[in-house]
């Protein structure tokens, strides 16, 4: 039994303290995005026709992209621990703020669900880069190697906690503003744990670079030209956020059409069964890497996402679709983020950061609007010429099914180009490491 616990948390003494208080702020961060997931979606969709979700993805996604660009901005300028605790304030701010939406008279519930979303979202991207950059400072490489994945493991429980309070509200009714209180009160002991415990940690100074937001973005995008895998790759990227995109919707629509009131106690059970599986899938993504090698792991995601959009498109209804959906996320949030970051490993230190940013936020977001936008236009079409359901429905699928074939074509380009990408001038010194599979990150959770 203890060496069983010592494989799970390869800890040494006087380690355990950090590594908890770190686990227990980012089990808050997913706690809380568990809960508000399910109750925006759930809100949101009992108030309007379920096609304007897209265009609150939409807007989502433009958000996600300027707040990308300022915290590249901002990240490196600040001390890490100070940057920490003035974000879990704001989320304590903004949780405890969002209940007044819903105690003001006349103000539309369906614009206080898109708010929670909205912050839903934001917190999903913005939180974890910050948590992360805190965590590799305070860790040497070798100790980090050891604790991280322990960390990391309280991303998942937070996910899974979070959920299963979503779950139990479908039946007990705590009532939205309740809920969004007791994130701030997560948020809020998370801020006060953290301000006792890390305050004896003593950091490098932060760097303050001069850069300018354009000159940023303009860095990270040349490289990605000028290397061909990683063009194909970001050619995939934005290919994936679309298919992705439809692949959600259509599991959205199906079930609120085929559950109606039932919606939201099977959309948290559903999220808690893809953490469940994504656990499962990510203790042998190494191996899995490992075993087809990194230039084929590419190529995974896009045939999933391939099957799982034509099997909607012969087997509709919310089971179908649900199971669908549910294995491209899995796979995309475990083997296909841990290839993408043994990849990104082979760019140089001082590119790696605007690299990853383009390939893991702008590219699947821009995907994520161009999918939404499409659907959208498809279904509007169809409501104003009077199709049937079926036929629109079919209609996106069919456009998911082409966007999927391009995600397919860009892998096989990243395998045939890879190679020649490694004699990449831009590359060498990185690759005069060691092994990139030595490298494989974890993921930071899941949408």
């Amino acid at each position: 039994m203890r060496q069983q616990f010592r494989k799970w948390f390869p800890l040494r003494p006087g380690e355990g303290g950090l590594v908890f208080t770190l686990g227990f702020v980012l089990f808050a961060n997913y706690a809380a995005m568990g809960i508000t997931k399910v109750v925006s979606v759930s809100g949101f969709l009992s108030e309007v026709k379920d096609h304007y979700i897209l265009l609150v993805w939409a807007v989502d996604m433009v958000l996600l992209i300027l707040a990308t660009g300022v915290q590249s901005l901002i990240v490196d300028k600040y001390d890490r621990i100070k940057l920490m605790a003035g974000v879990l304030l704001m989320f304590v701010a903004l949780y405890a703020l969002l209940p007044l939406t819903f105690l003001i008279k006349g103000f539309p519930a369906s614009i206080s669900y898109t708010l929670i979303y909205l912050l839903n979202d934001q917190q999903w991207r913005f939180f974890p880069v910050v948590f992360w950059i805190l965590v590799n400072d305070i860790y040497d490489p070798a100790t980090g190697r050891r604790v991280l994945p322990v960390i990391a493991n309280f991303a998942f429980l937070g996910t899974i906690v979070g959920l299963g309070i979503a779950a139990v509200d479908a039946q007990m009714n705590f009532g939205t503003v309740n809920l969004l209180l007791l994130n701030a009160g997560i948020f809020l002991l998370a801020w006060y744990v953290s301000r006792i415990r890390l305050r004896s940690i003593k950091l490098p100074p932060p760097v303050r670079p001069a850069e300018s937001m354009r000159e940023t973005l303009t860095e990270g995008w040349d490289f990605i030209k000028m290397v061909p895998a990683f063009a194909y790759l970001a050619l995939g990227m934005l290919a994936t956020g679309s298919v992705m995109t439809i692949l959600l919707f259509d599991v959205l629509s199906d079930a609120k059409f085929d559950l109606g009131n039932g919606f939201q106690s099977f959309y948290a059970i559903y999220n808690l069964l893809i953490a469940a599986v994504s656990i499962f899938i990510q203790s042998f993504s190494a191996r899995i890497i490992e075993a087809v090698t990194l230039r084929r792991s590419f190529l995974i995601q896009p045939f999933v996402m391939l099957a799982s959009i034509i099997s909607n498109f012969f087997f509709p209804g919310y089971m179908s679709s649900g199971v669908s959906q549910g294995i491209s996320r899995a796979t995309y949030d475990t083997l296909d983020l841990s290839a993408r970051k043994a990849f990104q490993a082979m760019v140089p230190n001082e590119k790696r950061g605007r690299v990853s940013m383009f390939i893991d936020s702008y590219l699947p977001s821009s995907g994520t609007i161009i999918g939404s936008l499409v659907t959208f236009a498809i279904i509007a079409v169809g409501l104003a010429l009077g199709l049937g359901r079926e036929v629109y429905t079919g209609l996106y699928l069919g456009a998911g099914i082409v966007i999927a074939l391009i995600a397919v074509f860009a892998s096989y380009r990243v395998r045939a180009t890879y190679e020649q990408s490694m004699l990449n001038w831009q590359l060498k010194r990185r690759t005069r490491g060691a092994s990139v599979l030595d490298k494989l990150d974890f993921g930071d959770g899941q949408k």
